[in-house]
């Protein structure tokens, strides 16, 4: 059923990555812990969807979640997509807390108790681009023609959801996560009818798949971040960096905390926030080691997949690390 399955965005977790090991007092760890929070939100938005599309029927319908895809030289990225022989129907999730105040041009959110409110893109309209978008992707790449609705889906319980009078598109497709199910049915049973055979879903889904591309952000060049500001080994406990190396342990200065395998974390958060390749100089730099000799033995550890050989040696992050 789940041929995409929902994870954390390459974007997500560098984030997460980046305020772990930005120094608080950076002028830039501001705007990245509040994109972190951005991110988050909207993820957990993402999820409640996700817990409620886990409970449908399998085999009814192919589900892919975060699918980014390539249109001319630009991508769009819908947050789910639901294909099956007979419609499609794309979900654009909304985390925002607040009253949310739907306009035919824009959407308006107030906080409780505030005075000013924060004016974004209407999510219909970018639901809508999106299918739109969508239609362009089957008609390059020969799917025959799909009925395709959309629907906007606010995770977010506490908000409150008004709709501007008249407005007829956001009374019928903006909902809330708890009744997308019900909207999933009507759009069943409204669309039951198969378009496209068992042979033609399944090109469509496989061809979903291989299109599928990630968001790969430099995420150190986006905010003008010098990799010499992140390094170190942070201590598990306390979360100060750096440890300092003795052989079989590190230790932490700060709390004291004596650990056997800290560096792995960081090694992992190097290939995520650097590159995805590492020399034994260069780990000897980011993890503050007193000598190259102490590189190659927790390389040795590791087992990393590598090329050239001697002091030429390249480590590769491998598909799954740690």
């Amino acid at each position: 059923m789940f041929d995409l399955e929902l994870t954390k965005s390459n974007d997500l977790v560098k984030h997460e990555a980046l305020v772990g090991r930005l120094d608080k007092n950076h002028p830039k760890f501001p705007e990245v812990l509040g994109n972190l929070k951005k991110l988050s939100a909207g993820y957990r938005g993402e999820k409640t969807v996700d817990y409620f599309l886990k409970s449908l029927p399998p085999k009814r319908h192919h589900i892919f979640q975060g699918l980014r895809l390539p249109i001319g030289k630009n991508f769009f990225q819908i947050d789910s997509l639901m294909m099956s022989a007979k419609s499609g129907l794309l979900i654009e999730s909304k985390n925002y807390a607040g009253t949310l105040l739907f306009e035919k041009n824009q959407l308006t959110r107030t906080l409780s108790g505030s005075t000013e409110s924060d004016i974004f893109q209407n999510p219909l309209t970018q639901a809508n681009n999106h299918k739109i978008l969508l239609k362009y992707f089957f008609e390059k790449n020969k799917i025959p023609v799909i009925p395709i609705e959309h629907l906007v889906c606010v995770a977010n319980t506490t908000s409150n959801i008004v709709i501007s009078p008249g407005y007829i598109e956001a009374d019928k497709r903006v909902t809330r996560a708890e009744n997308v199910l019900q909207k999933i049915e009507e759009n069943d049973k409204f669309y039951n009818k198969d378009v496209i055979d068992d042979k033609t879903i399944g090109k469509l889904c496989k061809l979903l798949k291989t299109q599928h591309t990630p968001l790969m952000t430099d995420i150190l060049q986006k905010y003008g971040i010098h990799k010499s500001e992140i390094t170190g080994v942070q201590c598990p406990r306390c979360l100060s960096i750096p440890m300092l190396y003795r052989g079989r342990y590190w230790d932490c200065l700060s709390c004291k905390m004596k650990a056997r395998d800290p560096f792995i974390k960081a090694i992992n958060e190097y290939f995520l926030l650097i590159k995805p390749t590492i020399t034994n100089q260069e780990l000897v730099k980011f993890l503050q080691l007193p000598s190259a000799r102490a590189a190659t033995y927790l390389l040795s550890l590791l087992n990393l997949p590598y090329t050239g050989t001697n002091k030429g040696r390249v480590y590769h992050q491998p598909p799954l690390f740690p």
